[in-house]
């Protein structure tokens, strides 16, 4: 267990004592990973004293992949000033930054070559022997009357030895010390030093952060939000696992084939995925098979990339598809279903300009071509197959009703002539090409489907599927529709959405203000709070416009528990002094998180300099008294301001007795420690359209919110400056965020998307410049300036 209250830190600087540019700088690589033995212990112990103590900077910089960044034989990589690159074992690592830094530290055991020669046989003897029972009782008996390996300050002898020892379990290492008790009383004592058990801290947020951000429930594959049915068939739809959308009609355990069946013209919506999700809950829930079929039926919109994004999309979404297919695939199979519904009478070619075709059926009159012979039709189907002059002024329609109430069965169009564009897939081999009412239900049947998923947007088209199924001689498929999934303050329309991208509104269809899965997911949303957001609305067939509050409500339920908590401050911060705080800065242990200890522990720092919002400022009172959250009570007994009365300085003094249940105010705050905090740039979105229900005549140009993403600079826990891409974590009293950019020494801040929690009202005083109300009801938020960009992590 680690313990609180370590000491100061032995002449800490506050700034680095030799200016050393980024540039100059030395990069030692991490793995991201869960298992502690992969890091290089010793280099990085070694790498935090240097850089503390030092006169050498090292970066830290946690390779986002799960591999490790060391080889297969342990060796670590440091990437050198000169732009070099040295890759080493863990000790020969530290041997170099111990060589390159000053001679005050005493890594080497002070001056003279007995000593180094000693601290390099120690070095070389916790590499080669530092496991062994046998050599614990050697080590045990050297340190019977010392305190240090190696002369009389730490040194890179007790550094290696540590770091060989500590990489075991606690158990482990317990279990090992246990018989060893001047090994245990050295390791104990050097457990404690600031700078290794703050190093210690830090790799545990790192292994925290690689748990977390692959343990989230549903994310990138790391879980699934569906239960997988029983592995053997011909059990009854009564057994299947329950939900909100209940039983299917006909359904047969082991039976059951549905199918996804995206256009590969745009990325995956919203919309899509409660499709896909529903698709693969009833063929995980009855042991069956799901299809996510392509629709590639219009070259003029298709693209290869889509393709590929639908297909990460769903794996992201948890959905695993028992077989990928494209429609086409079937294009022979359909060409030749089509000129089998000529010659039997049940479609005709049609050579009517769109427009007129489209006032005909409107109002039922049939097409001068409709009683065409057969023989007429198959010249003219012959002229679409070869993409002639005569072919492209044509279409195929199918000959149901032109009275008929529902306008879907007034002889809608089958196929179509494109000559223009190559297929993506089949190039220039057809240039007649189905139409989706056409080939959806044919392909279904021919594919084995069972059951059919449809919005009930397509519900007039219902009895046009059964009329295709009928007249080509196929079998039937049941249909079980359910409402779209629409919010308020967005579209769904992929031509409306491309057009956002290239008017340069939004970075890209993944932007996190677009309604896309990926989008979504960079907003922070968790897949099983989609998930428990579409079942709690059930087989509903009624189509709503949705607030976004309770998705983000259900979201912030599955984070919270398991989140890490941290701090951040604007860059606007007013120094706090007080004048009976710590003269160095004190290293204390906290959890991570208030209620989950699996979360882990962290440390942090108190000093008589602090920093504390410029709002929370602005609210303090002189000789008020007020709460620094995770430290206690102090007064408030002067306040400077400039000219505008704006707080630039404030001094106080501690009064730790207080009681923190009686003050008002209960502030965030961070150790004045500039280079050690974190750069940061907190990120928030408004809604890209302002208007909460577009309708079918407004304009998208009108309802464009042009202004749309609001930066904070600020400066974070240190500790942040560890985390990787997509970890979420609690910033204390300004909500849930995402990293979206990880932070690079010199090169860039880090990047923290706000994920929405559902709220109606902020966190707290400090400033955001949204306004949550508006957000959660729909309407059109406030338009403060955006901050200046931290773009250079400094």
């Amino acid at each position: 267990m680690l313990r609180r209250g370590l000491g100061p830190l032995r002449s800490w600087p506050r700034r680095q004592s030799t200016c050393v540019m980024s540039g100059n700088a030395y990069t030692l690589h991490l793995p991201s990973s869960t298992d502690a033995s992969s890091y290089p212990l010793c280099s990085l112990i070694t790498a935090a004293l240097v850089n503390w103590q030092g006169d050498l900077k090292v970066n830290n910089h946690i390779d986002q992949t799960t591999a490790s960044s060391s080889s297969a034989d342990g060796e670590v990589r440091l990437d050198l000033p000169s732009k070099k690159t040295f890759v080493a074992s863990d000790q020969s690592v530290a041997r170099l930054l111990a060589r390159l830094t000053n001679d005050t530290l005493g890594l080497y055991g002070g001056s003279g070559s007995v000593a180094m020669s000693s601290v390099d046989h120690w070095v070389e003897w916790a590499a080669t022997r530092g496991g062994e029972g046998g050599a614990l009782g050697e080590l045990d008996g050297w340190l019977k009357l010392r305190t240090f390996i190696v002369g009389r300050r730490l040194s890179l002898a007790d550094l290696a030895v540590f770091a060989k020892i500590g990489k075991q379990s606690k158990f482990q290492t317990d279990h090992l010390l246990k018989a060893y008790p001047h090994v245990k009383r050295w390791f104990t004592f050097v457990y404690r030093q600031p700078v290794v058990h703050l190093t210690l801290c830090e790799l545990k947020v790192v292994q925290t952060t690689a748990a977390l951000s692959g343990g989230l429930p549903a994310r990138g594959g790391g879980g699934h939000p569906h239960k997988k049915g029983p592995a053997s068939g011909g059990q009854s739809a009564a057994e299947a696992p329950s939900s909100q959308f209940g039983k299917l009609e006909g359904g047969v355990m082991g039976e059951v084939v549905v199918r996804f069946p995206p256009e590969p013209s745009g990325y995956l919506h919203v919309g899509h995925a409660k499709a896909a999700m529903i698709n693969n809950f009833y063929a995980r829930s009855y042991n069956g098979t799901l299809i996510i079929r392509f629709d590639d039926t219009n070259p003029a919109r298709e693209k290869e990339e889509f393709q590929e994004e639908i297909l990460e999309d769903c794996k992201r979404l948890g959905i695993k598809a028992d077989k990928v297919s494209f429609t086409s695939d079937y294009f022979p199979q359909l060409q030749d279903m089509c000129t089998k519904l000529i010659k039997e009478g049940k479609a005709y070619v049609d050579d009517t300009p769109q427009e007129q075709m489209r006032l005909e059926r409107g109002e039922g009159i049939e097409s001068r071509n409709r009683q065409n012979t057969v023989e007429d039709n198959l010249k003219l189907w012959d002229e679409m197959l070869k993409g002639t002059p005569k072919g492209q002024e044509c279409c195929v329609r199918a000959r149901i009703d032109m009275q008929a109430k529902n306008k879907c069965m007034r002889d809608p169009a089958v196929y179509r002539c494109v000559t223009d564009i190559p297929h993506h897939r089949t190039k220039t081999a057809f240039t007649a090409y189905p139409m989706y009412d056409f080939c959806c239900p044919v392909v279904d049947a021919l594919e084995g489907v069972t059951h059919a998923m449809r919005t009930s947007e397509y519900a007039d088209r219902y009895d046009q599927y059964k009329w295709m199924l009928q007249a080509c001689g196929l079998r039937d498929v049941h249909v079980l529709e359910f409402s779209r999934l629409n919010f308020v303050n967005t579209v769904l329309s992929k031509r409306k959405l491309q057009w956002f991208v290239d008017e340069g509104i939004v970075d890209s269809w993944k932007d996190p203000r677009f309604p896309t899965v990926q989008g979504m997911l960079r907003r922070g949303l968790q897949v099983k709070a989609l998930w428990d957001f579409i079942d709690e609305q059930g087989p509903t067939k009624a189509n709503n416009l949705m607030e976004w509050d309770k998705l983000w409500t259900k979201n912030k339920q599955i984070i919270d528990p398991i989140v890490p908590r941290y701090s951040a401050v604007g860059s606007d911060a007013v120094l706090f002094h007080l004048v009976d705080g710590p003269p160095e800065p004190l290293a204390r242990v906290r959890p991570l998180h208030p209620k989950t200890a699996e979360v882990g522990e962290a440390a942090y720092f108190v000093y008589k300099n602090v920093l504390i919002e410029k709002d929370d400022a602005a609210l303090c009172e002189q000789g008020e008294e007020v709460t620094l959250m995770r430290w206690g009570n102090c007064v408030v007994d002067r306040i400077d301001k400039d000219g505008e009365g704006n707080v630039t300085h404030m001094e106080g003094h501690l009064h730790l007795d207080g009681d923190v249940k009686k003050t008002k105010k209960k502030l965030h705050w961070l150790p004045a420690l500039d280079t050690r905090l974190a750069p940061c740039v907190l990120r928030e979105y408004d809604h890209i359209i302002s208007k909460k229900k577009p309708e079918e005549d407004d304009k998208i140009q009108d309802l464009a919110n042009r202004n749309s993403q609001f930066d904070t600079a600020a400066m974070g826990d240190p500790l942040l400056k560890h985390l990787k891409e997509d970890s979420v974590m609690q910033l204390e009293r300004r909500g849930y965020f995402r990293v979206d950019q990880v932070y690079w020494p010199g090169k860039r801040a880090l990047v923290l998307i706000k994920i929405p929690d559902g709220k109606s009202k902020p966190m707290s005083a400090v400033s955001t410049k949204l306004d949550p109300a508006a957000m959660m009801s729909g309407g059109r938020l406030g338009g403060a300036a955006a901050a200046a960009k931290a773009q250079n992590g400094q």
